[in-house]
């Protein structure tokens, strides 16, 4: 079965175990702070199939809720409040 963004939110609350796995993102990421949360720290914290996960961080940044930043090749998530936060570092 092939996911999106938009069909994610459709059935989100079909799903429920998963629309709370998807509702842990945002909080988990902003307690993260400046440094964020990289892909694989996520992975381990959100139980959601890796392409799921994938296409929902893809959509969490193209809506503006994430940010993501290559850092070593790593990418990693952040909060846009704390984005601005390390660019005045």
């Amino acid at each position: 079965m092939e996911y999106s963004f938009n069909s994610w939110l459709q059935r989100r609350h079909k799903k429920h175990g998963l629309a709370l796995e998807a509702d842990k993102i945002i909080p988990l990421v902003a307690q993260a702070g400046a440094a964020g949360m990289d892909r694989r720290q996520l992975g381990n914290a959100i139980k959601l199939e890796r392409e799921v996960l994938d296409e929902l961080l893809d959509g969490l940044v193209e809506l503006g809720w994430l940010a993501v930043a290559s850092e070593d090749g790593i990418k990693v998530f952040r909060t846009r409040s704390q984005l601005s936060g390390v660019l005045n570092q």
